[in-house]
Protein backbone atom coordinates (compact mmCIF):
# COMPACT_ATOMS: atom_id res chain seq x y z
CA UNK A 1 0.00 0.00 0.00
CA UNK A 2 1.29 3.27 -1.22
CA UNK A 3 2.55 5.62 1.97
CA UNK A 4 0.02 8.06 1.62
CA UNK A 5 -2.80 5.99 1.15
CA UNK A 6 -4.40 6.63 4.63
CA UNK A 7 -3.86 9.85 4.76
CA UNK A 8 -5.46 10.82 1.28
CA UNK A 9 -8.19 8.22 2.53
CA UNK A 10 -9.25 10.72 5.52
CA UNK A 11 -8.18 13.83 3.86
CA UNK A 12 -11.39 12.55 1.12
CA UNK A 13 -13.43 11.55 4.04
CA UNK A 14 -12.85 14.99 5.69
CA UNK A 15 -13.44 16.71 2.54
CA UNK A 16 -17.05 14.56 1.75
CA UNK A 17 -18.52 16.14 5.04
CA UNK A 18 -17.67 19.49 3.44
CA UNK A 19 -19.51 18.49 0.40
CA UNK A 20 -22.44 16.63 2.32
CA UNK A 21 -22.77 20.48 3.81
CA UNK A 22 -22.74 21.55 -0.31
CA UNK A 23 -25.91 19.10 -1.03
CA UNK A 24 -28.11 20.36 2.09
CA UNK A 25 -27.31 23.82 1.06
CA UNK A 26 -29.58 22.41 -1.90
CA UNK A 27 -32.10 21.37 -0.25
CA UNK A 28 -34.47 24.20 -0.09
CA UNK A 29 -33.54 24.28 -4.22
CA UNK A 30 -35.09 20.71 -4.42
CA UNK A 31 -38.43 21.38 -2.19
CA UNK A 32 -39.26 24.51 -4.54
CA UNK A 33 -38.65 22.03 -8.00
CA UNK A 34 -40.46 19.15 -6.31
CA UNK A 35 -43.15 21.75 -5.41
CA UNK A 36 -43.05 23.33 -9.14
CA UNK A 37 -43.56 19.61 -10.59
CA UNK A 38 -40.21 18.99 -11.73
CA UNK A 39 -39.74 16.44 -9.48
CA UNK A 40 -41.89 13.93 -11.84
CA UNK A 41 -39.13 14.78 -14.78
CA UNK A 42 -36.22 12.43 -14.59
CA UNK A 43 -34.51 14.99 -16.25
CA UNK A 44 -35.21 17.68 -14.22
CA UNK A 45 -33.89 15.49 -11.19
CA UNK A 46 -31.00 14.73 -13.06
CA UNK A 47 -29.89 17.94 -14.02
CA UNK A 48 -30.63 19.49 -10.59
CA UNK A 49 -28.56 16.93 -9.01
CA UNK A 50 -26.04 17.98 -11.08
CA UNK A 51 -25.17 20.88 -8.42
CA UNK A 52 -23.90 19.98 -5.70
CA UNK A 53 -20.69 17.76 -7.30
CA UNK A 54 -20.05 21.11 -9.93
CA UNK A 55 -19.89 23.18 -6.84
CA UNK A 56 -17.56 20.80 -5.23
CA UNK A 57 -15.48 20.14 -8.28
CA UNK A 58 -14.72 24.08 -8.60
CA UNK A 59 -14.50 24.46 -4.79
CA UNK A 60 -11.75 21.70 -5.09
CA UNK A 61 -10.20 23.00 -8.08
CA UNK A 62 -9.83 26.71 -6.07
CA UNK A 63 -8.45 25.63 -3.10
CA UNK A 64 -6.09 23.18 -4.72
CA UNK A 65 -4.71 26.07 -6.65
CA UNK A 66 -4.65 28.32 -4.21
CA UNK A 67 -1.94 29.11 -2.43
CA UNK A 68 -2.90 26.66 0.61
CA UNK A 69 -2.29 24.14 -2.74
CA UNK A 70 -4.76 21.50 -0.52
CA UNK A 71 -8.56 21.24 0.08
CA UNK A 72 -9.99 21.48 4.05
CA UNK A 73 -9.69 17.70 4.38
CA UNK A 74 -5.65 17.11 3.07
CA UNK A 75 -4.67 20.69 5.06
CA UNK A 76 -6.09 18.98 7.96
CA UNK A 77 -3.87 15.75 6.55
CA UNK A 78 -0.59 17.86 5.89
CA UNK A 79 -1.03 16.84 2.42
CA UNK A 80 -0.55 19.43 -0.78
CA UNK A 81 -1.28 18.79 -4.24
CA UNK A 82 1.70 19.77 -6.87
CA UNK A 83 2.44 19.33 -10.63
CA UNK A 84 4.74 16.60 -11.67
CA UNK A 85 7.28 19.06 -12.34
CA UNK A 86 6.02 22.41 -10.20
CA UNK A 87 5.16 23.02 -6.99
CA UNK A 88 1.80 24.65 -8.06
CA UNK A 89 -0.98 23.79 -9.92
CA UNK A 90 -3.13 25.89 -12.10
CA UNK A 91 -6.91 26.19 -11.98
CA UNK A 92 -7.11 24.96 -15.25
CA UNK A 93 -5.14 20.88 -14.02
CA UNK A 94 -6.76 21.50 -10.36
CA UNK A 95 -10.09 21.61 -12.53
CA UNK A 96 -9.73 18.42 -14.80
CA UNK A 97 -8.01 16.24 -11.51
CA UNK A 98 -11.48 17.37 -9.27
CA UNK A 99 -13.77 16.90 -12.27
CA UNK A 100 -12.43 12.90 -12.99
CA UNK A 101 -12.30 12.64 -8.86
CA UNK A 102 -15.66 14.35 -7.61
CA UNK A 103 -17.55 15.67 -10.22
CA UNK A 104 -17.93 12.35 -12.69
CA UNK A 105 -18.39 10.05 -9.85
CA UNK A 106 -20.82 12.07 -8.21
CA UNK A 107 -22.95 12.47 -11.14
CA UNK A 108 -22.56 8.77 -12.21
CA UNK A 109 -24.17 7.69 -9.15
CA UNK A 110 -26.99 10.13 -9.47
CA UNK A 111 -27.46 8.79 -12.58
CA UNK A 112 -27.91 5.55 -11.09
CA UNK A 113 -29.29 6.88 -8.33
CA UNK A 114 -32.26 8.46 -10.20
CA UNK A 115 -32.51 6.11 -12.50
CA UNK A 116 -33.39 3.54 -9.81
CA UNK A 117 -35.58 5.61 -7.97
CA UNK A 118 -37.51 6.04 -11.50
CA UNK A 119 -37.89 2.34 -11.78
CA UNK A 120 -34.44 1.80 -14.06
CA UNK A 121 -33.98 -1.63 -12.64
CA UNK A 122 -37.56 -2.52 -13.32
CA UNK A 123 -37.66 -1.34 -16.48
CA UNK A 124 -34.17 -2.83 -18.02
CA UNK A 125 -33.07 0.68 -18.69
CA UNK A 126 -29.88 0.69 -20.35
CA UNK A 127 -29.06 4.12 -19.02
CA UNK A 128 -29.21 2.49 -15.26
CA UNK A 129 -27.53 -0.54 -15.71
CA UNK A 130 -24.54 1.44 -17.57
CA UNK A 131 -24.41 3.96 -14.44
CA UNK A 132 -24.58 0.77 -11.90
CA UNK A 133 -21.68 -0.35 -13.39
CA UNK A 134 -19.46 2.18 -14.13
CA UNK A 135 -20.40 3.65 -10.30
CA UNK A 136 -18.81 0.72 -9.02
CA UNK A 137 -16.06 -0.18 -11.35
CA UNK A 138 -14.98 3.15 -11.29
CA UNK A 139 -14.97 3.59 -7.62
CA UNK A 140 -12.75 0.77 -7.74
CA UNK A 141 -10.42 1.76 -9.80
CA UNK A 142 -9.78 5.28 -8.49
CA UNK A 143 -9.41 3.77 -4.94
CA UNK A 144 -7.23 1.27 -6.18
CA UNK A 145 -5.28 3.65 -8.64
CA UNK A 146 -4.10 5.64 -4.81
CA UNK A 147 -3.91 2.33 -2.90
CA UNK A 148 -1.57 0.36 -4.62
CA UNK A 149 2.00 1.26 -7.13
CA UNK A 150 3.10 4.95 -6.55
CA UNK A 151 -0.05 5.99 -5.46
CA UNK A 152 -1.08 8.46 -7.87
CA UNK A 153 -4.85 8.30 -8.66
CA UNK A 154 -6.21 8.23 -12.41
CA UNK A 155 -7.58 11.91 -11.66
CA UNK A 156 -3.68 12.48 -10.54
CA UNK A 157 -2.34 10.62 -13.98
CA UNK A 158 -4.94 12.52 -16.04
CA UNK A 159 -4.01 16.03 -14.54
CA UNK A 160 -0.10 15.52 -14.37
CA UNK A 161 -0.23 16.24 -10.38
CA UNK A 162 0.82 14.35 -7.42
CA UNK A 163 -0.48 14.38 -3.67
CA UNK A 164 2.48 15.20 -1.14
CA UNK A 165 3.39 15.26 2.47
CA UNK A 166 3.45 18.85 3.45
CA UNK A 167 6.87 19.49 3.89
Amino acid sequence: MNKLAMARGKAYALDCVAYLGIATATVPLGILAYRAGWGEQRGAVLAMSAIPPVIATVLAARQESGPERSTWGKRRQGLVVAGKRSIQVGFGRALLRNTIKIAIPWQIGHTLAVGAAFGGFEDRDPTTIVASVLTYVGLGVLIGSVLYGEGRGVHDRLAHTRVLAEA
